[in-house]
């Protein structure tokens, strides 16, 4: 699961797994590749001129576009053949986005355009499916769990290769584990420490011990869990396969964590290597990433042609979010998710622009506020929050009172028209299987708010200003990421509702990622914002161990504990670790209700609302199969179009 600062539905990647100013010369295409069987060739068509010019522009301006090889290496003893309707090679589809990627490193800590944008190239052992809801063969054609439940073997897909071209192997798969999970010393204690440190390592350590894995032979490796571990093939596919040939000189340096970075997209793209459907062909900051096949892809339809079919992917990068909208509104992008507050409008020119909107219904992603819990102080000595802030936030009437006094059921009415609902959950409504409806739940009532706070010890002085138990005026700085105008709406009503109940509320906007650099390094922040979810969202709630367990580094209000800060908090540890004993769906599914009622009792996250998702697509994509939640571009590599320029 990822960090998201967007509500878009086409953010996430379509197979699962979160300052510079140089503009980029052209990619070269010349020499000519060897072995080629097919060229495409139609652009010089002076009748297609319009479509060329807008197509170089896309592209970066750089002359005409680069022609598309197609045919030129052979396909692979372990190809998957896909099931859908044969299609024909070309065609540009193009996205938009609000957010730009901060890195195409997968360990550096990263967010939902991040996650999309390696998304594209990058891909795991284990895939999912979002129609039929189940987990499916990526890399990894096929897998046993031994008897003891305890042991994974996976069998590797045979004569694949990256998208450079060099051969996958077992060697990638253990190498990107020992990446994950390599220590050093540290020369202050003495003790081992991560030498790369990262959200997996957290993920897969069950049980207080990391998991073991080990190379069989060059097409299989095991895996053994040191506990019984249900979630294992599901959470697996979270972890994308990094090439050994690439990158395994930067993990003996020490520098790993630096490579793969913005800079490498822009200046040299041929080095993120892949084994996604496609790879990176160019990027501009603040404009475009444009995609382009990659040749070695282990997919292929039923008459033997290779996937993807696009010439192109663009992702196009907006100011806001309204613009991403606009855009496809008006028939200049492919493909959309709409929010219910812009439904309506949109919904009137699918006749003319040629689109249908889907109506997807509740969210399957989470919003929230927190209070930063975070106690210490920096390198200075000053702490992170200031001990008599720090007392408010840790007392849950505190935080339960704060939820009374929001009016998120106006918010649902005022800036949504009615297309969402308040959110109770961490889980969704919109992924039922999960969702626990039952928790409690807090609706508009200042009344109640005033009794909580008053209970706590606050009062009101003549002025109907909120004091704390130690005499000082309530107020509280509220750190969003610039960019989004329903978050303002959002944040603007709660600064009006606590003003009601006396407290003051003082926004403070900054980049998207001075908000992640705070709340996961330098935890000098009082309250923040930020939305949490992914297109497997639907699949299993374990993907969202960092969040739940208190040592998890996405443990957003008071994150990596050595030990549990709270009882509730260590209840919730020993339940995570419960639902990864049993094999028992019905029991898991149980046992995440209790840990959503904690999470609703104690309040740490201040749930927002749960907007109702639509998501649109122009009528000339062929394949289009529309899953329950998550992503309508789940199955990127299969859309074709009839419309391509002869």
């Amino acid at each position: 699961m990822k960090l998201s600062a967007s509500n878009s539905a086409l953010t996430h990647s379509p197979v699962r797994m979160s300052g510079a100013t140089y503009v980029p010369h052209c990619k070269s295409t010349e020499p000519a590749r060897k072995h080629q069987t097919v060229r495409r060739t139609r652009w010089a068509s002076l009748s297609r001129m319009g479509a060329l010019v807008g197509l170089v522009a896309l592209l970066g301006g750089c002359g005409e576009p680069p022609a598309i090889e197609r045919g030129q290496y052979p396909l692979p003893e372990g190809v998957e053949t896909a099931q859908c309707e044969p299609g024909q090679y070309g065609g540009v589809l193009i996205v938009s986005d609000t957010t730009e990627p901060k890195t195409f490193n997968f360990l550096v800590p990263a967010d939902a355009a991040s996650a999309s944008a390696m998304g594209r190239f990058q891909v795991g052992l284990v895939g999912w499916d979002p129609v039929k809801t189940e987990n499916i063969p990526a890399l990894a054609e096929s897998w046993e769990i031994g008897e003891d439940k305890k042991t994974y073997t996976f069998h590797l897909r045979r004569g694949i290769k990256w998208s450079d071209g060099e051969p996958f192997t077992a060697d990638d798969v253990i190498f990107t584990f020992d990446c994950i999970f390599a220590e050093t010393t540290d020369p202050d204690t003495g003790k081992s420490r991560p030498r790369y440190p990262n959200r997996y390592i957290a993920q897969y350590t069950i049980g207080g011990e990391p998991i073991q894995y080990r190379k069989i032979d060059p097409y299989t490796v095991e895996f053994y869990t040191p506990q019984l571990y249900s979630p294992f093939i599901n959470d697996i596919g979270f972890v994308p396969i990094i090439p050994r040939h690439k990158l395994f000189e930067a993990y003996e340096d020490g520098s790993l964590l630096k490579q793969w970075s913005t800079q490498t997209a822009i200046e040299t793209p041929e080095e993120l290597v892949g084994m996604g459907p496609f790879k990176v062909f160019a990027y501009r900051p603040g404009e475009r990433i444009v995609y382009e096949p990659n040749p070695h892809y282990w997919r292929a339809d039923r008459e033997g042609k290779r996937l993807p079919y696009l010439d192109f992917l663009v992702t196009k990068y907006v100011k806001d979010p309204n613009a991403e909208v606009v855009l496809f509104a008006t028939g200049q992008t492919d493909a959309a998710g709409i929010s219910g507050t812009d439904e309506a409008w949109v919904k009137k020119g699918e006749d003319v622009y040629g689109f249908t909107l889907y109506d997807r219904g509740p969210s399957t992603s989470a919003s929230f506020m927190w209070f930063n819990l975070m106690p210490g102080s920096n390198d200075e000595g000053v702490p992170y929050v200031a001990p008599y802030k720090m007392a408010w936030f840790q007392d849950k009437r505190f935080r339960q009172a704060i939820l009374y006094a929001f009016n998120r059921e106006g918010i649902a009415r005022g800036v949504y028209f009615g297309r969402a609902e308040p959110q109770d959950s961490i889980i969704s409504r919109g992924n039922p299987k999960w969702y626990n409806p039952d928790v409690r739940k807090y609706r508009y009532d200042p009344d109640k708010a005033r009794e909580l706070l008053a209970e706590a010890g606050f009062q009101w002085n003549p002025q109907d200003e909120l004091i704390g138990p130690e005499g000082h005026r309530v107020e509280i700085e509220l750190m969003l990421f610039e960019g989004s105008q329903r978050m303002t709406d959002m944040a603007t009503t709660l600064k009006e509702n606590l003003a009601a109940i006396g407290i003051s509320l003082r926004i403070s906007y900054v980049d998207f990622g001075v908000v992640i650099q705070k709340i996961d390094n330098t935890h000098d922040y009082e309250m923040s914002a930020i939305g949490w979810g992914s297109s497997a969202g639907a699949s299993d709630p374990s993907g969202s161990k960092a969040l739940y367990a208190s040592s998890g580094i996405y443990h957003i209000w008071h994150p990596r504990q050595e030990t549990p800060a709270t009882e509730w908090e260590a209840r919730i540890d020993e339940l995570i670790t419960a639902q990864e004993k049993t094999f028992d769906e019905a029991e898991r599914v149980k046992i995440f209700g209790e840990i959503q009622a904690i999470l609703a009792e104690e309040a740490p996250l201040l749930y927002l609302v749960t907007p109702y998702g639509y998501s649109g697509i122009k009528n000339k994509w062929k394949n289009v199969v529309v899953p329950p939640s998550g992503t309508l571009l789940w199955n990127l590599d299969e859309l074709w179009t009839e419309e391509v320029p002869e």
